[in-house]
């Protein structure tokens, strides 16, 4: 009698239909990621959670009465389709598993990045996975499959209430939530509004901060020191770092003008995180934060940042904000969003304007594309030197030959960049320097079968980058800086090393973490989720 309740309360015969509407999604996602990812155990972690979700979804509609209920389901059901279809996309791009740092990312994503995204890893599996999410979209829009559970129990909501309670506790305590994409964009959306709000409480973009036991050892009277950023170049990539192929031949010639560093990796796999760590010196974590344009101006030196790079918006990104507080900034990249962006020579203009500039001191960061995501539209076609039937690419397919063929050239044309910027150095009489260092790597198909770059899937090239200085005679005779090009160094340590530059100090400097010290001191370094690089991933 108990069990032909129980049978009614479900009403099998009518809502076997939408229970196999619920779980092809779940089907679906199982097999696009399982051809992406291959069968493993996070493949069914992931099923179960998805799987989980749906339960959650269709009690939480069944708490309501008809019509109310009805409604909720249709949405719902739209809502776990897209969560899947997200999913499968991802995996199939990336080879990983969604974080709440990759929908950080989005977040931080302008729409002319997007677009390049979409257009560098688009595919014919995507088209495949997304028809499949479609049809099951149209077939429940055609024929909705609504529950209908018969009123046979009088507190029978309480299962309803429990249906969702139940799984979610299930999701947490077995760590599956780090499956659920909605749970990751609820956290992400989160830390995001949070660096937000960091951003308006720490006044990056304001021109002069309260730097404590700020003191100036060296007085300096007439200086140009010039900062390049590069933008996911790996230094494996460089033959000034030993690759085979000469994608660097000015570099290479005047290597014995350089200090080239060895061993320095970035924090993170992306710009926002990278530079957070590198040109602030608490990584906005603390409330007496300052940033290293900050400093500059603190320091007595006019600041200039000049710009390829294609801000989120004047007011939201993080770098931006930073960027802001110089004297002058300029973003070089105007083009309408979709269209092709500017070779970085367009910034050369702008730099000749900041070296005419009157300023006795002057600081100038340049922040070009360089290498960026689609590596074919970062270079002229004078720079087509690499073809892709000479890619020595560990992966032998057209797409990784060719890709890694246009990464050559890109690294090639910045090469030549960094050539037209050192140059006009060269012929400056006062104390100069060129600090260049990337905010992180790409993988370009040599460790897995991949371009880009990712916390989630991380690969030594991600996360070595090159890192070097250049002085001119002027700077040295005034400056004394110990240089060991063999330590291991962190980019969220670079504050500390920016500060022996200039000679100056304040109350959290820290010499056993600058580079230019004699008390520099080794640690292991923790980047990207929490890996230890010299334990992890250093080859």
């Amino acid at each position: 009698m108990f069990l032909k309740k129980q049978l009614n309360f479900l009403n099998l015969k009518h809502n076997l239909y939408p229970i196999i509407i619920w779980l092809i999604p779940v089907f679906i996602a199982f097999i696009a990621q399982m051809f992406s990812f291959g069968i493993n155990r996070v493949l069914f972690k992931n099923a179960l959670e998805n799987t989980a979700t749906a339960v959650v979804f269709v009690s939480f509609a069944l708490i309501f009465r008809h019509k109310a209920s009805r409604v909720l389901q249709h949405i719902l059901f739209y809502i776990f389709v897209f969560t899947n279809l997200f999913e499968s996309a991802y995996f199939s791009i990336f080879k990983a598993n969604i974080s709440a740092s990759s929908i950080f990312i989005i977040l931080e994503t302008n729409f002319a990045e997007a677009t390049e995204f979409v257009d560098f890893y688009f595919n014919p599996s995507l088209i495949l996975i997304g028809l499949f999410f479609i049809v099951i979209a149209v077939i429940y829009a055609v024929k909705p499959a609504y529950f209908k559970i018969k009123s046979v129990f009088k507190y029978q909501k309480i299962i309803f209430v429990l249906g969702v309670i139940l799984p979610i506790l299930a999701m947490s305590v077995r760590d599956y939530l780090q499956f659920n994409f909605i749970y990751l964009s609820v956290q992400s959306v989160r830390e995001y509004i949070t660096e937000q709000e960091q951003m308006l409480r720490f006044n990056i973009d304001q021109p002069t901060a309260d730097i404590k036991g700020f003191v100036q050892e060296k007085e300096i009277d007439e200086a140009t020191f010039v900062m390049i950023i590069g933008e996911s170049t790996t230094r494996n990539r460089m033959s000034l770092y030993g690759y085979e192929k000469e994608t660097t031949p000015y570099l290479d010639e005047i290597q014995s003008e350089i200090y080239k560093f060895d061993d320095v990796v970035t924090s993170h796999a992306y710009t926002i995180g990278a530079l957070k760590d590198a040109l602030t010196l608490h990584s906005l974590e603390s409330t007496d934060d300052f940033s290293i344009v900050q400093l500059m101006n603190e320091a007595g030196f006019k600041t200039f940042w000049l710009s390829n790079q294609r801000p989120i918006g004047q007011y939201e990104s993080l770098v931006t904000k930073i960027a802001m507080a110089s004297d002058v900034y300029t973003p070089k990249n105007t083009a309408l969003d979709g269209s092709i962006t500017p070779f970085d020579e367009v910034l050369i203009p702008a730099f000749d304007e900041a070296l005419k500039d009157p300023a006795k001191k002057k600081f100038i960061i340049l922040h070009p594309l360089g290498t960026h995501m689609k590596y074919s539209d970062r270079y002229p076609s004078t720079f087509e030197h690499f073809k892709a039937e000479e890619s020595n690419s560990s992966f032998d397919h057209q797409l990784a030959r060719q890709r890694s063929s246009f990464y050559d050239n890109a690294v090639l044309y910045h090469d030549f960049f960094i050539q037209r910027i050192h140059e006009k150095l060269t012929q400056l009489q006062e104390a100069s320097f060129m600090l260049y260092f990337s905010d992180h790597g790409d993988e370009v198909y040599d460790t897995i079968d991949f371009a880009g770059h990712l916390d989630d899937q991380p690969t030594p090239d991600m996360y070595e980058i090159p890192f070097f200085l250049w002085t001119n005679q002027a700077y040295q005779n005034e400056f004394s800086l110990k240089i060991d090009t063999k330590r291991p160094a962190v980019l969220r340590d670079l504050m500390h090393s920016f500060s022996d530059l200039l000679t100056v100090k304040f109350d959290d400097y820290k010499a056993s973490k600058s580079l230019f010290s004699d008390e520099f001191k080794s640690e292991d370094r923790i980047i990207g989720n929490g890996i230890n690089y010299d334990k992890e991933l250093k080859r």
